[in-house]
C-alpha cells in the first residue's frame, strides 16, 4: 500500500524521465470566471530513473511556457510570430522526449501536491551522432 495521500496514488518521484506520447492529445473546453478556455490533455508512458514503466497525464493551457516546450519536443515548428505549430500531417503518437518531474503544491490546498513536467527536452537517444572530423 502506498504512503501517498488518496489524490496522489501514482505520483512519480521527482527526477528525470523519458516520456512517450501514448495517444493523440485531447482538447477540453472549460468555463471559468474569465470566460471559456481550452486545455490540452496529454497521456504518456514513462521510463527511466530506475522506475518500472509507469504513466503520467497532464493538461496544459496554451499560454503556459511548458506547452510550447512540449510542442517543440513533439516536432512543432516555431513560426515568425513566436508561436509553436504542430502540422496536422505530423503523427506525434510514439514521440519521445526527456523531462523532469517536479512536485508542485496545489493552488487551493497546500496539503496536495501534483507531479508536473518541467525542463522538457527532445530525446536525442535515437538520433544519429554527428561525425567528428579528425
Amino acid at each position: 500500500m502506498s504512503n501517498l495521500p488518496d489524490h496522489q496514488p501514482m505520483m512519480l518521484p521527482e527526477g528525470t524521465y523519458t516520456f512517450t506520447l501514448s495517444e493523440e492529445p485531447e482538447k477540453r473546453r472549460h468555463s471559468g470566471s474569465k470566460g471559456e478556455f481550452i486545455t490540452v490533455f496529454f497521456k504518456f508512458k514513462v521510463t527511466g530513473n530506475n522506475e518500472a514503466k509507469r504513466w503520467h497525464s497532464e493538461s496544459f493551457i496554451p499560454w503556459d511556457e511548458r506547452y510550447g516546450q512540449l510542442l517543440r519536443a513533439l516536432g512543432g515548428e516555431k513560426r515568425e510570430d513566436g508561436t509553436i505549430h504542430l502540422s496536422d500531417e505530423l503523427n506525434i503518437v510514439g514521440s519521445l522526449f526527456k523531462a523532469d518531474i517536479i512536485h508542485v503544491e496545489d493552488d487551493k490546498d497546500p496539503q496536495k501536491k501534483w507531479a508536473r513536467l518541467a525542463n522538457i527536452q527532445i530525446d536525442s537517444s535515437d538520433e544519429d551522432e554527428e561525425e567528428v572530423p579528425f
